[in-house]
């Protein structure tokens, strides 16, 4: 995996010009110009074209960029380490559920609730892999804050090059296939590592499960052939849901895997462990139960503005997105920093459209 050192950023930062880019039509002749003038930074012409490809389209910001370069998904001892991640306090969370009574309307949303956290609706298409969409917090790429993380489209190519880390962070996504992944943090579960598995860190095992996962099985399988490296943040569980109506929420606790499969027509996690919670979830976590209450009522039948809606329900003083994956349609729905009167529509082509 190619790295980027913060001093050799830096110098580039003041010292080449913003990208050419703006007005221009992104031609082979441009993206090859482009990467033998930065070519001390050891570009190729598929990172140039991936870097001139960013979008932006929310004042939060949000941007969308789509990654041309190969990547690999790597051990734990050569991947992409997040710095400074805070520890999980229980003021903080996210809010995720699956919703598929109606199979022309699946859907799979989630409140990322959190620091300020700017971000990139990633596209990638591996050669070895599906085609997906996912949610990059770029914060932990570098542009921490709101001077940093505007203007990114009008910046030059050095000031962008982090970003080519981006398919290494995704913090929930959904791939052609319909199968949506999310995270949410909870509680240590005193889960003990297997030395007989591979450790991957807690966000690329996101990035294997979007890539090479079509249904819950194999997203499952996934989970189940590594230990979850958490690095300096908190522990997470996952929900996972596919195009064919199944759910799964993945835990650690107490030294086993935990698999909480849907029993109805959807499935949800907020911010503590099912596992422990004893036969009845109800009551310990607000955002769960008006959740569970509306899904139950809708028996688990949504639309996208109906999920954009649950999500505003549920949303917090720190929520930074809340997204609905169209599981059935391609269709993404995408609010910044709870502005729900300014949803962005995008769209994944899915392998069946």
């Amino acid at each position: 995996m190619k790295r980027i050192h913060i001093w050799f950023f830096v110098i580039f930062l003041i010292t080449l010009p913003a990208c050419k880019s703006g007005t221009q039509v992104e031609t082979p002749e441009l993206i090859s110009s482009l990467a033998a003038e930065y070519s001390n930074l050891g570009l190729t012409d598929a990172e140039i074209e991936t870097l001139l490809s960013l979008e932006q389209v929310d004042e939060y910001p949000l941007y969308t960029m789509h990654y041309y370069a190969p990547y690999e998904t790597v051990s734990i001892d050569e991947n992409f380490q997040r710095a400074n991640m805070p520890t999980f306090d229980s003021s903080w969370g996210c809010s995720l559920f699956a919703a598929f009574s109606d199979s022309e309307s699946m859907l799979f949303g989630r409140n990322f609730d959190w620091e300020y956290s700017p971000a990139v609706l990633l596209y990638t298409d591996p050669a070895d892999g599906f085609a997906s969409i996912s949610m990059v917090d770029i914060k932990y790429l570098g542009y921490e804050d709101v001077e940093k993380a505007q203007g990114l489209k009008d910046s030059s190519i050095p000031y962008r090059a982090f970003l080519l880390d981006a398919p290494y962070l995704p913090f929930d996504g959904m791939n052609e296939m319909g199968l949506a992944v999310g995270m949410a943090a909870v509680p240590p579960g005193n889960m003990a590592p297997d030395p007989d598995k591979e450790t991957v860190n807690s966000l690329l095992v996101i990035r294997e499960i979007l890539d090479h996962a079509s249904n819950i099985d194999q997203a499952v399988a996934i989970l189940q052939n590594y230990n979850i490296d958490y690095g300096s943040g908190p522990p997470l569980h996952y929900l996972i849901a596919d195009s064919s109506g199944q759910a799964a929420l993945v835990e650690y606790y107490q030294s086993e895997l935990h698999i909480q499969y849907n029993e109805a027509a959807w499935h949800q996690a907020t911010n503590f462990l099912l596992a422990s919670a004893g036969e009845s979830a109800q009551g310990q976590c607000w955002r769960y139960d008006k959740i569970t209450e509306k899904l139950e009522v809708n028996q688990g039948q949504l639309i996208p503005e109906e999920a954009i809606s649950l999500l505003s329900d549920v949303s917090q003083e720190g929520t930074q997105w809340s997204i609905v994956y169209g599981m059935s349609t391609g269709d993404i729905h995408v609010a910044m920093g709870q502005a729900y009167d300014d949803v962005h529509k995008l769209h994944l082509e899915l392998a069946d459209q």
